[in-house]
């Protein structure tokens, strides 16, 4: 077995950041020996990058979700709906400016190099869809920028790589069960087969969770997952051969985001009920009818072969399935008709009526009439399909010549899905919201396709202590949409990058300490799913978001204290938003809207700021780790929209204006985090400092017709999180080899805040949480 003792990140600039922590070892095996070597910390490359380590697993109850692990991290700000992340509807990510939200998708995520296929809530995955805590070796984040081979269509901002863990080498099993707060219960199990044939090892793994919603207690909702995977890895003489597969499927009932006005009346609340109560106005909001529902799985081979000395070549065919539905319940029915009147069962019809009424008859009320004798209220079970099919490989062939690594690679996927929206009527709204398996009415029924081709080409240069990196990448992106039911043709546009350029240095000052600098220009293709809601000729002049990223730091790699520092400047060109929300008047869902609203560039953005990671190994068993972020990111020019003044006339006011910042954005942020460890005991403490920053923009308009114009303002807030551990080996002459036992309590303090979220619709942080693991090995 081989190790490589790597540290990491740097800054001295920083006395704010009197925080520290454990230079963590990274443990290979030969089984890594291709993999390139990196810290705890981060890849010493000309961007700035960090990685996770186990104190951050140590933090979270192994029920979580494993996108909670970045949370620590320098310029990191996720946001849960769900006090174990269990549901996706509602989980943000912010960093540098950029986000992944229900609007956004402007970070890359893959898990070990594979693209995720998006992270939107319609038709995306994040990694929780495909890892296990306990299953993640580590993750990589590359903030602002990222390795040129990365494969995402959706890295403005940079790319997470969640990494794998690789099969133990001695044979062995266990068994883990948790248990916690709001009913959580989790059982996993994981078999390694160890060496076999004296070149492969394996494992299969096991999981079954469930918990109830945070908010209130009986049918409050809940979520229930099961997740299995498997890995092989099989190393021969001049190549290895890696084969992972993950299957999840998971139902999530969700969390509804509220108005700032809602969190400062019930901070523990966010409107969605728990009794059934028979009146389908009140009924529509029922959590246990608010769901996300999928199934994924994710199956690759990489095969990397060792040409000659200097000659490496690695190539990674995959395959993603995805299937599953999202659901509400409207308190209403829907009469759609074709041009004569007659009602029709699928299409979108030339009219379409909402009633909530049927007669003696069953016959649909549209009158309004609803008080005559027989009449019987009725509502409907909305159901969205989403089903996916996407296949890809990827491959890179890497040269080392003279002074020269010379780097080139090809990203080819296919993507085809379907969505589909029907309507189901509910049997009896009186008793409970069971439904009719055959559906009344199809809304849409659309195919869409997706096809991707990214080429790259790297030179990585030598020279002494100074290494400089030139890069040139394209992408080429052809989006369609066929529409199943009205004849209304194919839509398609085709979302085409330039040649991006990329270049960077960084330069050894001494063994210890060296300087970076980096530039690169990151692309975001057209989603497909912009035309769910506007037709392709309304997007001629929609452009790809574009984004310019520089850094300039310092890393320090001591034996006690390893610190770095990044300065950055991002200028983010043609932001795509949603200029209207699927909203009714009153804030409720608009549940006819076939889409989320409309799509337009507004403009540019500019994020500028600082990222700082201490680690500081205060003794053989005690170590401190903290972050640092200051982020400014505003709107480089103005936007204007369209609204009506009080005179009913249309008026073009600023819905963006030159300086103001971009919502959801915190501007500090500061991380600390204690981690004790003597082989037995293990114990930590970490907090979180979130300041505030902005939310939505609102306008509107006085008496006399003047405008006004104000802004949400988001509270800054502190969260605490602690665990304790104890592992006890028990020999090998009993059943077990050993027993570890894990406490996590997270939000010590209770506290009530706003986890992040979206415009003016933010997600209300979990209340004190806390779980218990006890693990067992054989």
């Amino acid at each position: 077995m081989q190790y490589f003792k790597t540290k990491r990140l740097s800054l001295a600039i920083i006395a704010a950041l009197s925080a520290n922590a454990y230079a963590g070892e990274l443990q290979q095996t030969e089984q890594d020996k291709a993999m390139e070597v990196i810290s705890v910390l981060g890849k010493r490359v000309s961007y700035a990058n960090n990685s996770t380590d186990d104190s951050m697993k140590n933090q979270q109850a192994p029920i979580g979700n494993v996108m909670d692990l970045i949370d620590h991290l320098p310029g990191i700000n996720v946001g849960q709906g769900d006090a174990f992340g269990s549901d996706d509807y509602t989980t943000t990510i912010s960093m540098r400016g950029f986000v992944i939200d229900r609007a956004d998708q402007q970070l890359g995520i893959t898990i070990d190099g594979i693209p995720n296929g998006g992270s939107a809530y319609a038709g995306g995955s994040k990694a929780n869809r495909f890892l296990d805590i306990e299953n993640t070796r580590f993750v990589e984040v590359g903030q602002g920028s990222a390795d040129i081979a990365s494969a995402s269509l959706d890295a403005l901002g940079g790319t997470i790589n969640f990494v794998s863990d690789n099969p133990e080498l001695e044979r062995g099993a266990r068994f883990a069960y948790t248990t916690g707060s709001h009913n959580a219960r989790r059982y996993y199990a994981r078999f390694d087969t160890g060496e076999l044939f004296g070149h492969t090892s394996a494992y299969f793994s096991v999981s079954d969770s469930f918990n109830n919603r945070w908010m209130l207690t009986g049918s409050n909702g809940h979520a229930d997952r099961l997740h299995v995977e498997f890995k092989s890895v099989t190393e021969l003489a001049d190549c290895r051969f890696t084969t992972r597969l993950s299957y999840n499927d998971a139902h999530e009932d969700n969390y509804q985001p509220v108005s700032l006005a809602h969190f400062k009346q019930t901070p523990r609340w966010d409107g969605l009920t728990n009794v059934w109560t028979g009146d389908p106005d009140i009924d529509q909001n029922f959590a246990e009818a608010w769901s996300t529902l999928r199934e994924n799985t994710l199956f690759y081979v990489k095969g990397e072969f060792y040409l000659t000395d200097a000659l490496e070549l690695d190539i990674t065919p995959y395959l993603h399935l995805q299937n599953g539905r999202g659901d509400w319940l409207p308190p209403y029915q829907v009469f759609a008709a074709d041009a004569n009147g007659n009602r029709i069962a699928r299409g979108s019809g030339a009219s379409r009526t909402t009633y909530t009424h049927v007669d003696s008859a069953g016959n649909p009320i549209l009158d309004g009439n609803n008080d005559q004798p027989g009449a019987k209220r009725v509502s409907s079970y909305r159901h969205t399909h989403y089903d996916k099919t996407r296949y890809g490989a990827t491959a890179n062939l890497s040269w080392e010549l003279g002074t020269h690594r010379l780097r080139t690679g090809l990203w080819l996927e296919s993507q085809q899905r379907n969505q589909t929206r029907d309507w189901h009527a509910v049997i009896d709204p009186q008793v409970y919201h069971h439904f009719d398996e055959n559906p009344y009415w199809v809304h849409f029924d659309d195919d869409y396709r997706h096809q991707v081709a990214k080429f790259y080409l790297q030179d990585h240069m030598t020279f002494g202590d100074l290494q400089l990196t030139v890069g040139l990448q394209k992408y080429l992106v052809d989006i369609s949409r066929t529409d199943n039911l009205n004849g209304l043709g194919k839509d398609s546009i085709s979302s085409n990058s330039s040649w991006l350029p990329s270049a960077g240095l960084v330069y050894g000052l001494t063994d210890r300490l060296e300087v970076f600098a980096g530039y690169s220009e990151n692309f975001k293709a057209i989603a497909d799913s912009i035309l769910e809601s506007q037709k392709a000729e309304a997007l001629g002049n929609l452009r790809p978001e574009t984004a310019t990223n520089m850094d300039l730091g310092v890393r320090y790699f001591g034996d006690r204290i390893s610190l770095s520092t990044a300065l950055y400047n991002v200028r983010f060109n043609d932001r795509v938003v949603l200029l209207r929300y699927a909203t009714a008047a009153d804030g409720t869902p608009n549940y006819l809207a076939a889409g989320d609203g409309n799509f337009d560039n507004v403009g540019g953005v500019r994020a500028r700021g600082l990222e700082s990671s201490l680690s500081w190994r205060l003794s053989q068993n005690l170590s401190l780790t903290s972050s640092l972020t200051l982020n400014t990111a505003e709107y480089s020019e103005d936007v204007l929209t369209s609204k009506v003044n009080p005179a009913g006339e249309p008026v073009l006011v600023q819905d963006y204006r030159q300086g103001d910042k971009i919502a959801g954005i915190p501007e500090q942020m500061l991380s600390v985090a204690l981690n004790y460890h003597d082989g037995n005991y293990r114990a930590g403490f970490s907090g979180k400092y979130t300041g505030s920053y902005y939310g939505a923009a609102k306008h509107s308009f006085t008496a006399t017709g003047n405008e006004v114009w104000n802004r949400d303002r988001i509270s800054g807030h502190t969260i605490y999180n602690a665990y304790l551990g104890y592992e006890k080996s028990l020999g090998n002459n009993g059943l077990f080899n050993s027993v570890d036992l894990a406490f996590v309590l997270n939000n010590l303090t209770d506290k009530s805040y706003i986890t992040g979220g979206s415009e003016g619709a933010y997600l209300i942080g979990a209340g004190r949480t806390a779980s218990f693991t006890v693990s067992l090995s054989f």
